[in-house]
């Protein structure tokens, strides 16, 4: 018998408690997750800084990757971070969270990128 959709025990976690939250942007998240790894976004912190204000909450199926500058706080998302990423967005005032606490937080004014 063939599986089918992600391996990886994080992954599956993730998607599950994705999915239980029964809201449209959570179900989308998950669908991203679900996805083959070569198709999962891997997003720079010079995107984070292009497409975020202060303050703003950030959801990513994938790797944060350390590359740019980010200059204002923002409480990210993700599926993983490079060590360069998670000391930029700390030193800018930021923190590197996981689903669960997207999911514990709410869907208010996230942004999805990809």
């Amino acid at each position: 018998m063939a599986i089918k959709g992600p391996e990886r025990r994080d992954i599956i976690e993730a998607v599950v408690l994705l999915r239980k939250a029964k809201k449209p942007m959570f179900s989308k998240l998950a669908k991203m997750l679900v996805a083959p790894s070569r198709s999962r976004a891997a997003v720079n912190v010079s995107k984070i800084a292009k497409y975020t204000k202060p303050k703003a909450v950030v959801a990513i199926a994938g790797k944060v990757m350390g590359d740019g500058v980010l200059a204002h706080s923002v409480d990210v998302a993700a599926m993983s971070f490079s060590e360069s990423a998670v000391k930029k967005i700390e030193a800018a005032g930021g923190k590197c969270r996981d689903f669960a606490w997207l999911v514990k937080n709410g869907t208010r004014d996230v942004i999805l990128l990809k």
